[in-house]
C-alpha cells in the first residue's frame, strides 16, 4: 500500500509571501518558532521547508509547535515527510553497512562524507538530515578496486570515472539509491588545490560503526561543498552554521589555518557570511533573505562557476578554475569524449550560466498537495504510520491493493482513512482493520457488537472472522480514482459484473460441496 495525506484548507493571509514562509521554516528548523508563526500560511511554509530539505529537522525540533499551529492536513503532510526521511535514512544505513563491509574486506579505505554521520554529529539524530545520496571518499589508487566491489553488489555506474567524481546507483525494490565516490575533498574544478585527505573517526550509527570525516578541514569542506552546488538547499547552510557554532575558539582558528593551507580560505569566509545571513533571515530580515536569493515568489541563485571565480585565491587560480569548467579534466584525454561533452554542454548547460531559480508552487492553489508523492511502504511501516496519523485525529490515504471491495472501491484507488468517530463503528462503515493474523484489510462492517466487529468485502461471498474492535485502525470516508473523489456510503455499489462474479463463486462453492 502507499499513503498520501489529504488536501489542506488554505489559511493564507494576503501579506504572507515566500520570504515569510522561508523565515518560518528556518525558525522551525532551528527550534526557535515564534508565537505569531501560528498564523502563518502553513501550506506555503511546508512547501518551502520541503524544497529546502528542512522538513525532518523542523519536525524533530519544532514538531509540537507544528501540531498545535498548522492545519490537520499540513500536520499530517509534515509527519509523513519526516517519516519518509527516517525510512529512507534507515534504508541508506543498511546499504551503507553492506558497502562498507565489502570495501573493507577488499582492502579499500572508505570514509563517509556528510550524510548520516553529519546528521548524528550536528543534531544528535542521523535520520533528521535529508540525504539524497551516499558520499564516500576513497583514495585514488583504490578506486578501481572499489568499482569492482560495487559492481559485485549490483551497483551501476551512472557517470564519471576514477580518479574524479563518480556516480553510482542501485535499485532496491521500487526505490533507486545513489552513491558517489570521491578522491578529493574539493570539487573537480578545484583539483589544482592541495586539499588534505580526510581525518577519520569511528562513528556508531544505528548500531553500525562507520569511518566518518572529522578534523580541522571539515568546516572548509562543508563551505566548498556549499559553494560548488547551484541553488544548494538551505539545509546545507543550516549544517554549516550549526557546525561552526559548535567549534571552540581554538578549533575555529585551526579550521581557518587548514582552509588557508588548502587555498580555500575565501570559501570558508564566504560560508561564514552566509551563515550570518541565514541567522538574520530566520529573524525575518528581508535584506538578508534577499541576499540569499529569496524573493516574494521564488528563490534565485547565480551559477556556481561565478562563485568559484570570485572565491579563487589568485588570478592564476581563476584561470585554472575556468579551464576546468569549460574542459573538465576527465574528458581531456579522449578527443571523441571531449567533442561529445562539448556538444552536450552547448546544448543543455551553457543556458544555466545566468543562474537558476526555484519556484515554490505559488501558482498552485495547493502547494502541499503539489509537493507530495506517494510513499511506498512495507506492511509494518504502513500500519505504524496509519496508526500514528489516525491516532492524533488526522487522516491519510492508502491505495487499495486488491479488488475485494469492487465496484465501490476500484482496484488501485486511493482511499481516505480518518479516525473512528466519537459515536463509534456502525454497520455499513468501510474500515481499515487488522485481521487476526495481522494483515491490513479495507472491508465493510456487516455487524458490530460491544467489543467485536465482523467485516466482508463488497465483492466477497464469505464474511471475515470476527475481530476485536481494538483492531480497527480507522474509517474509510472517501475514494478517489485520480480524477474525482466521492464519499463512501454505507451501502455497497451495485454492478452486474460483480453480481455475476459473486453468483459464479456461489455456484462453484455449491458444486465443490456436493462433490
Amino acid at each position: 500500500m502507499s499513503s498520501r495525506t489529504h488536501s489542506p484548507e488554505r489559511t493564507a493571509t494576503p501579506l504572507f509571501d515566500l520570504c515569510d514562509a522561508v523565515a518560518v521554516a528556518l525558525r522551525l528548523a532551528l527550534g526557535t518558532p515564534r508565537f505569531e508563526d501560528r498564523a502563518a500560511d502553513w501550506s506555503l511554509v511546508f512547501n518551502a521547508a520541503s524544497r529546502e530539505l528542512l522538513t525532518a529537522l523542523a519536525w524533530s525540533r519544532s514538531g509540537m509547535f507544528i501540531r498545535r499551529s498548522a492545519t490537520p492536513a499540513v500536520t499530517n503532510a509534515w509527519r509523513r515527510a519526516a517519516l519518509a526521511t527516517q525510512l529512507r535514512g534507515e534504508n541508506q544505513l543498511e546499504l551503507l553497512r553492506s558497502v562498507l563491509q565489502a570495501l573493507d574486506f577488499a582492502g579499500v579505505d572508505a570514509v563517509v562524507l556528510k550524510g548520516l554521520p553529519l546528521g548524528d554529529r550536528l543534531y544528535g539524530d542521523a535520520f533528521v538530515r535529508c540525504s539524497a545520496d551516499i558520499d564516500l571518499y576513497v583514495p585514488a589508487h583504490q578506486r578501481n578496486r572499489a568499482a569492482v566491489v560495487l559492481r559485485a553488489l549490483d551497483w551501476r555506474r551512472e557517470d564519471g570515472h576514477a580518479p574524479w567524481h563518480e556516480a553510482w546507483s542501485a535499485r532496491r525494490g521500487d526505490v533507486t539509491y545513489h552513491l558517489e565516490l570521491h578522491s578529493s575533498l574539493v570539487s573537480d574544478h578545484l583539483a589544482h588545490l592541495s586539499a588534505p585527505a580526510p581525518a577519520v573517526v569511528a562513528s556508531c550509527i544505528g548500531g553500525a560503526v562507520v569511518h566518518a570525516h572529522t578534523g580541522d578541514f571539515v568546516a572548509a569542506y562543508l563551505a566548498v561543498h556549499l559553494a560548488t552546488h547551484q541553488m544548494p538547499p538551505l539545509l546545507w547552510l543550516v549544517d554549516f552554521a550549526t557546525y561552526w557554532a559548535s567549534l571552540s575558539v581554538a578549533e575555529r582558528s585551526r579550521a581557518e589555518d587548514a582552509a588557508e593551507r588548502a587555498g580555500v580560505a575565501g570559501y570558508l569566509g564566504w560560508a561564514r557570511e552566509r551563515a550570518v545571513l541565514m541567522e538574520r533571515s530566520s529573524m525575518g530580515h528581508r535584506d538578508a533573505l534577499g541576499a540569499l536569493g529569496v524573493s516574494a515568489d521564488q528563490r534565485r541563485d547565480v551559477h556556481s562557476i561565478w562563485r568559484h571565480l570570485a572565491l579563487a585565491k589568485s588570478t592564476f587560480d581563476r584561470v585554472r578554475v575556468l579551464a576546468a569548467f569549460l574542459v573538465p579534466r576527465r574528458v581531456r584525454r579522449n578527443v571523441r569524449t571531449l567533442a561529445a561533452y562539448t556538444i552536450a554542454r552547448l546544448r543543455t548547460r551553457l543556458r544555466s550560466l545566468a543562474g537558476a531559480s526555484r519556484s515554490y508552487g505559488a501558482s498552485s492553489p495547493d502547494p502541499v498537495v503539489e509537493s507530495l508523492r506517494p510513499l511506498r511502504l512495507d506492511r509494518s511501516a504502513m500500519i505504524g504510520i496509519a496508526q500514528d496519523v489516525v491516532g492524533v485525529g488526522s487522516a491519510l490515504r492508502v491505495r487499495a491493493p486488491g479488488g475485494s471491495m469492487m465496484p465501490t472501491i476500484p482496484r488501485g484507488a486511493l482511499i481516505r482513512i480518518g479516525p473512528v468517530p466519537v459515536s463509534g463503528i456502525a454497520r455499513g462503515d468501510v474500515v481499515l482493520a487488522l485481521t487476526a493474523d495481522g494483515e491490513p484489510v479495507i472491508h465493510r462492517v456487516v455487524s458490530v457488537s460491544a467489543d467485536r466487529v465482523v467485516m466482508r468485502g463488497d465483492a466477497s461471498i464469505t464474511i471475515d472472522p470476527a475481530i476485536p474492535l481494538t483492531r480497527v485502525i480507522g474509517v474509510a470516508t472517501h475514494v478517489s480514482d485520480g480524477e474525482s473523489e466521492r464519499a463512501l456510503g454505507r451501502r455497497p455499489r451495485r454492478s452486474l459484473a460483480v453480481s455475476a462474479l459473486k453468483l459464479r463463486r456461489r455456484i462453484a462453492r455449491v458444486v465443490r460441496r456436493d462433490r
